[in-house]
């Protein structure tokens, strides 16, 4: 009598290197680097504004020098010359304050403030993501 075959171990599989979560080995840390080094023709504000134009219901309101963005009257991000400031679910505010360039935001509980030293690949990529899940904290 034979039974099912047996079940492939993901974790002993050189295929799945990829799905690891572990240090980056030497090779995985060089395109890390590489690509953080690349100069990019995008700033902040050209990526958030692009970030909005795919978003729903985003109203934009000028404040000074800062642009507010909202969802029905409520603000989930502001925009400055230089710098971001969202509003986050405040487990992932935590997270977020634990990479470069974050500080909690005046704004009070969930918003950070990032102003990234360096515009590279990540940090517009961060700041994507945050914007995006700041305007689904500010959809419901």
């Amino acid at each position: 009598m034979s039974g099912p075959p047996p079940v492939e171990d993901p974790r002993d599989a050189e295929d799945h290197a990829a799905d690891d979560d572990g240090p980056l080995d030497e090779g995985e840390a060089a395109i890390g680097a590489a690509a953080a080094e690349v100069a990019l023709d995008e700033t902040l504000d050209e990526r958030i504004e692009t970030v909005i134009e795919e978003l729903e219901n985003v109203s934009r309101r000028r404040d000074g020098p800062l642009v507010l963005l909202a969802v029905e009257m409520r603000v989930f991000a502001c925009l400055g010359a230089d710098f971001l400031e969202v509003g986050l679910e405040p487990s992932i505010a935590t997270a977020a304050l634990r990479t470069p360039d974050t500080q909690p935001s005046m704004r009070g509980a969930g918003w950070i403030v990032f102003m990234p030293r360096k515009t590279d690949q990540f940090a517009l990529d961060r700041a994507e993501a945050w914007v995006k899940l700041a305007h689904r904290r500010a959809f419901r």
